[in-house]
């Protein structure tokens, strides 16, 4: 009896949290046993002409996520708006990797979609006609689709 009345609990949970459990692969499987990808957002708010360390180890990370077989994003505001403008150095890279820009534009041709923050780009005056092919500028909908109960989210 207490076995029943314990996996009722656990169903009735299960339920109101929006029957989500973990399958054997890792992702997320719904009521409806259709996969719901694993969604990674990374944030980078550090300068990209003086925090190189900072804006590298987020685009490294956001890379191990594709790897990983996240559905990612990064999301770039503050001071990362900087990196997406078509006059931010080719050059500027962290120790042995790659020039920041080049990792930015190759996350992009992985699938990565790279939000731009329309209110950050206002406050450094930079147009929506200075941002890079590569990312494109965000809204409220766009940049709040990727976020929810199972969005993994790192800032850099």
């Amino acid at each position: 009896m207490h076995r029943i009345a314990l996996g009722l609990l656990l169903m009735a949970v299960g339920l109101l949290s929006g029957g989500c459990v973990p399958s054997s692969d890792s992702s997320v499987v719904s009521n409806s046993a259709q996969p719901v990808s694993r969604i990674a957002l990374i944030s980078i708010i550090s300068d990209p002409n003086s925090d190189l360390q900072e804006v590298n180890m987020g685009l490294t990370f956001a890379g191990f996520c594709v790897d990983e077989g996240y559905d990612v994003s990064i999301f770039l505001n503050v001071k990362g708006v900087k990196l997406a403008t078509e006059t931010f150095s080719t050059e500027l890279k962290f120790g042995k990797h790659s020039p920041l820009k080049e990792q930015l534009v190759a996350l992009a041709e992985r699938g990565v979609q790279v939000h731009v923050c329309p209110v950050c780009m206002k406050d450094f005056e930079i147009a929506n006609d200075e941002i890079i092919p590569e990312a494109f500028v965000t809204d409220k909908p766009k940049l709040f689709a990727k976020l929810g109960a199972d969005t993994m989210v790192f800032t850099y």
